[in-house]
């Protein structure tokens, strides 16, 4: 959308604990970020407090009343990276319909499918598919539309993640993305290189799980803010080694499988509440060096009006960042 000539773009993050709205102004490579806003919503929250939470996270980020990209997501939601037979673009769909036991796709009665066409070689088409149960993609729309919220596009969180974390870092056509972006609810494991496909995986631990049993007899902090790591030592050092095991298995298999030659890059993202959060997750893994912080605001210029942006904004707004990248 573009107002008195300006191209302008708003991601809507919508988690569990945490709606993030996010305004891009200007082409892709020189977005500026101009207005941001953060709402926490209690565990549990009903459809009426979360349409409350969009409502006034879009008007701190002075973007109330504009469309928004949006997007879905969780552990049911997949995504594929296939190769397929050189069919014309308007089949492809059909293509993956038909084989979608095949593909390990939802079928056409449960979920809802879209492709996108990433390369095309003599004979044969490589695309990416994204398999959503109908369930996930009418609550989300529905719950729009009770904010009285215009939606623009709905996207896949892991593929927002992804689309902001390639924006940010640059990736060396030699390396093998490792990103985590994890959320207050779970976590989100991406792997990516140019000899293999995009592998996607949930992991089901988050920040205010494992922070908030430790810190029960204090308050937890809102996203953003650090929480003491006296409080939540035991049980977060427990998540990430969780995480760490996670990111080891998966990487063995990217590895064994697709591309054994790349270099890993380690990226973290998302709502990093645990100051030794970095620190533990490089001792775990053994790495030579920290995992590098993908943040929005250290890459692109910030010309918000006072009072547009959210004072702790910073990596827990990638996903909200890579949603209104899809609209510039």
């Amino acid at each position: 959308m573009s107002f008195w000539g300006r191209q302008r773009a708003v991601g809507l993050d919508i988690g569990a604990g945490v709606v993030r709205a996010l305004v891009l102004e200007g082409a892709p490579e020189r977005a500026r970020i101009t207005g941001t806003g953060a709402v926490p919503i209690a565990p549990g929250s009903g459809d009426t407090t979360m349409a409350q939470a969009i409502h006034t996270a879009l008007a701190r980020a002075r973007a109330d009343g504009e469309p928004v990209v949006a997007a879905v997501g969780g552990p049911d939601v997949v995504v594929r990276q296939l190769t397929l037979p050189g069919v014309p673009r308007d089949r492809v769909l059909q293509v993956l319909e038909l084989q979608h036991r095949e593909f390990g796709l939802l079928p056409p009665s449960e979920g809802l499918l879209d492709a996108q066409i990433l390369r095309r070689s003599k004979g044969e088409c490589l695309v990416l598919v994204v398999s959503a149960p109908k369930p996930v993609v009418e609550g989300r729309i529905r719950l729009l539309e009770r904010a009285a919220v215009k939606l623009r596009t709905l996207d896949v969180e892991a593929l927002a993640v992804l689309n902001a974390t390639l924006h940010l870092a640059r990736l060396d056509p030699r390396e093998l993305l490792v990103t985590l972006d994890l959320r207050e609810e779970r976590a989100i494991l991406c792997l990516l290189s140019e000899r293999g496909p995009v592998v996607v995986r949930y992991l089901e631990v988050g920040g205010h799980a494992d922070v908030a049993a430790p810190a029960a007899r204090a308050p937890l902090t809102a996203p953003g803010e650090n929480v003491d790591a006296g409080q939540a030592v035991e049980a977060y050092r427990g998540t990430v080694r969780r995480i760490a095991d996670e990111i080891r298995t998966s990487l063995a298999f990217y590895r064994s499988e697709y591309d054994r030659e790349s270099l890993p890059r380690y990226l973290l993202s998302g709502w990093l509440p645990v100051r030794q959060l970095n620190r533990w997750l490089t001792d775990e893994l053994r790495l030579e060096s920290p995992f590098e912080v993908i943040d929005p605001f250290r890459a692109a210029p910030m010309t918000a009006a006072q009072g547009a942006t959210d004072a702790s904004a910073g990596p827990e707004f990638v996903q909200a960042f890579g949603l209104a990248l899809r609209a510039l």
